[in-house]
């Protein structure tokens, strides 16, 4: 009988070839969303995770009956929050803390996008645009530190710049005389890399609500 050898599929060199130089334009085309898919993950993980330390703030004031305050410090080039329950104005291991990612930083120069359309309002940081609803306050400045009183409520020390400290500066005002004025804070969170920047936000509004925001390139969303 004569041996007939059968044929046998499979790939040669050049359609191998052809098939990885396809998968290296794909991969290389990816790239730049992958990246910012990371970005973005990476910035709102950071803006939830001060949201989360924010509200663990409050409740431990309430708890404790006392006031805390919520500090931001760098460490080895990194930034950190805690909440500084020993009101020595750093962050102890001991104290309930969180760490940005990397490239994240807080934004205390104003160099963001405006954050007037989330706290507009009759009387917050003016006139709403068109189909947008704002928190309605103002919120302190960057450098004022986010403080909750023994009630739960947002407030500020004395001045805004420093801890209110039951011990040696006891007051923590939710209405700063000589007038009303609604206590409400907003983070403002930027990452930053070669493929450009992104900004994420954190706002307390006076009644003690915390949220999370994006910014999409021209206008916050809640998230």
């Amino acid at each position: 009988m004569e041996y007939r050898p059968t044929r046998q599929s499979g790939f040669s060199l050049m359609e191998l070839l052809i098939c990885m130089a396809v998968m290296m334009v794909v991969t290389v085309a990816a790239i730049p969303t992958i990246s910012r898919t990371l970005q973005a993950v990476k910035l709102q993980s950071s803006a939830q995770e001060v949201a989360s330390l924010l509200q663990r703030a409050r409740i431990l004031a309430v708890k404790n009956n006392t006031y805390y305050s919520v500090v931001f410090v760098t460490v080895n080039g990194m930034q950190q929050a805690c909440i500084d329950t020993n009101y020595s104005g750093t962050c102890d291991a001991t104290e309930p803390m969180v760490a940005l990612a990397s490239n994240v930083l807080l934004l205390t120069d104003g160099s963001g996008p405006s954050t007037a359309q989330i706290t507009c309002g009759t009387v917050g940081t003016g006139t709403c645009p068109a189909n947008f609803t704002g928190l309605n306050y103002v919120p302190q400045a960057a450098n004022a530190y986010v403080s909750y009183n023994n009630r739960g409520l947002p407030c500020v020390g004395s001045p805004a710049t420093t801890e209110p400290n039951p011990t040696s500066n006891p007051q923590c005002n939710e209405l700063p005389p000589p007038s009303y004025t609604p206590v409400g804070f907003l983070y403002d969170f930027q990452y930053s890399t070669g493929n450009g920047k992104s900004y994420a936000a954190v706002t307390v509004t006076p009644s003690g609500l915390v949220s999370e925001w994006s910014y999409n390139g021209s206008s916050w969303g809640q998230q």
